[in-house]
């Protein structure tokens, strides 16, 4: 309710005023902390080691020795477990800059909450590890012959062509050209 003295409701607007301010202020100073926030994980046996930016985008890359020789897809897979744990790590990161910056407030959740969308928990236990089963082929096949006798279905039977639809009769309404043909000898 707006007060009936002018100076009571000034005062307020002031007041009012300075309390944007103040969070603007705020706003801005954890802008740039974000911006200035990286994170650095390795995986459990060293093999990794990667920094995310205040994004989730990875910053920097490192290799170990005990990479040299091992399978690549074993190694893909750790730089991406170590890749998620980092960006788990920075949504962490984040949410205490946030809540000590801006304090707990509705802006401010929602940037905790983006993060946490963009950056869930990591669910894999073990996903350091490598990769535990790759099968490159026909799973229909190998289905097939992977069960057990008294398991195994008849094989199918050949897949016959599709069927064209008819070709409907023409009308003289389908032809836009006057009956003539729109490649003309000698045109081209």
């Amino acid at each position: 309710m707006v007060s009936p003295n002018p100076a009571e409701a000034g005062e307020k607007l002031e007041q009012w005023a300075e309390g944007l301010q103040r969070k603007a202020q705020r706003y801005t100073q954890l802008h740039e902390r974000l911006n200035a926030t990286s994170v650095t994980e390795t995986s459990k046996g060293g093999e990794v080691t990667i920094t995310v930016d205040a994004n989730g985008v990875p910053t920097a890359l490192s290799l170990g020795e005990r990479t040299r020789g091992m399978d690549p897809p074993a190694v893909a897979a750790q730089v991406m477990a170590t890749m998620r744990r980092a960006q788990a790590k920075l949504r962490e990161e984040v949410s205490g800059l946030v809540h000590e910056t801006v304090g707990d407030d509705g802006p401010g959740n929602n940037i905790i909450g983006q993060y946490a969308e963009r950056f869930p928990d990591q669910q894999e236990p073990g996903a350091d590890e490598g990769p535990t089963e790759m099968a490159i082929g026909n799973l229909e096949v190998e289905n097939r012959e992977s069960r057990r006798p008294d398991q195994q279905q008849p094989p199918e039977s050949p897949r016959s062509e599709p069927q064209r639809p008819a070709s409907r009769p023409r009308s003289d309404d389908d032809d836009d050209w006057g009956g003539q043909s729109i490649l003309r000898r000698g045109e081209f």
